[in-house]
């Protein structure tokens, strides 16, 4: 497959998996445009409740029916090819994990999931990615790759994380709805029979509408305000980051990538709640749900979690570079610019100026004033 796809196809399949977290009965048709976009010849989505195990979603793409009625007898065969259960709840959760890379052919080929089920048909390779992975949810995508196709490359990883981020934050989304609300007949309707606190807002975060679980948080005034009709939060850099994703979703919302998954509220020392946006200025979905709004805040508890980045809503927000994030993280860690210059091989000079441009683009005049700002945007991350 070619090392760059199209812009206007992955915009295209993006809507598609927005789309999916108003409506899930549309991921069969988002997994088919993903596997194929990617060049894998399936794809199947899990999703599991926990602890109780129950599952919420179990949709495939691409998997012959007589095969999909065998996949349930190989799942701890599955789980192994993958390397274990305790290894693959430790593989980052931004990140893909390619089988080839992962496991030696002559090992895995002698799996009984890859004798009896993925060699038969032809798959020699394959890509997952966690969807979902806190207190409350465990979710993966996997992909598989026919051999016609040839292994996984680099090229298809990274054109993969274009796509991983939108999934993974449709899916949070869809958690929060209670899809059976679907069935009401008007936007007000849903909206009230949904638990979580929704709020549809236009370009310039004018409330277009709140449904009852949100006027009684504007009521209480905390954690979401409602000011002059505009949405407003009560600090500076999470209402930065909320004006400026919602801004991203109407213009773009292919290019939102980690930026805004999950701002964090902070009430005192602890952060108390996180803003989840869904863009509704695009997809079939999604349009028709109010003409205003170009998108819905979701206002959600915040429980200990494995964020796609502790710092990924930071960075995204202020556009920090590669190497200036690789000096945010060890600034952040506590360490010196001596420190930090040994251990990712630069001059100490060069440390000084990557700081003083995160300086100008935060706002920010010495460490102790960015920390304190990256602590405000930064979700805590369970044990």
């Amino acid at each position: 497959m070619t090392a760059t796809l199209a812009a206007q196809r992955v915009s295209d399949v993006i809507a598609m998996i927005y789309d999916c977290a108003i409506d899930p009965g549309g991921w069969t048709k988002a997994l088919q445009a993903l596997h194929e976009v990617l060049g894998f010849a399936n794809a199947a989505l899990g999703l599991n409740a926990l602890p109780s195990g129950d599952l919420l979603l179990n949709v495939s793409s691409g998997v012959p029916d007589e095969w999909l009625a065998l996949m349930p007898k190989y799942g701890p065969d599955m789980l192994e090819q993958w390397g274990g259960i305790e290894r693959i709840m430790r593989y980052p959760i931004e990140e893909p994990q390619v089988h080839s890379w992962i496991r030696d052919s002559r090992t895995w080929r002698q799996n009984r999931y890859y004798a009896e089920w993925g060699g038969p048909q032809g798959l020699d390779d394959g890509m997952a990615f966690m969807v979902a992975r806190d207190a409350t949810t465990l979710g993966s995508i996997g992909m598989g790759r026919h051999r016609s196709m040839g292994l996984v490359t680099q090229d298809d990883v990274d054109n993969a994380l274009l796509f991983i981020p939108h999934v993974q934050r449709s899916v949070a989304i869809s958690r929060l709805m209670d899809i059976r609300a679907m069935t009401a007949t008007t936007l007000e309707a849903v909206l009230d029979r949904v638990t979580a606190a929704i709020v549809l807002v236009d370009a310039d975060l004018r409330i277009v509408h709140a449904n009852r679980a949100a006027e009684a948080l504007f009521a209480a005034g905390n954690p979401i305000q409602s000011a002059g009709g505009r949405l407003q939060v009560r600090t500076g850099p999470a209402m930065a980051a909320l004006a400026e994703a919602v801004a991203q979703a109407q213009r773009n919302e292919s290019a939102m990538a980690e930026r805004a998954f999950g701002i964090p509220i902070r009430k005192e020392h602890a952060v108390a709640s996180v803003l989840h946006v869904l863009p509704l200025h695009y997809g079939e979905a999604r349009t028709g749900l109010a003409p205003r709004a170009v998108a819905a805040v979701f206002v959600a508890p915040a429980t200990p979690s494995h964020p796609l980045n502790p710092h990924g809503t930071f960075a995204a927000l202020f556009g920090l570079t590669g190497g200036e994030v690789a000096i945010l993280e060890h600034v952040l860690a506590g360490r010196s610019n001596a420190e930090t210059a040994g251990l990712l091989g630069v001059r100490e000079s060069t440390v000084k100026t990557h700081l003083q441009h995160i300086f100008a683009k935060t706002g920010t005049h010495r460490q102790s004033e960015l920390v304190a700002l990256a602590a405000s945007l930064t979700l805590p991350v369970a044990p």
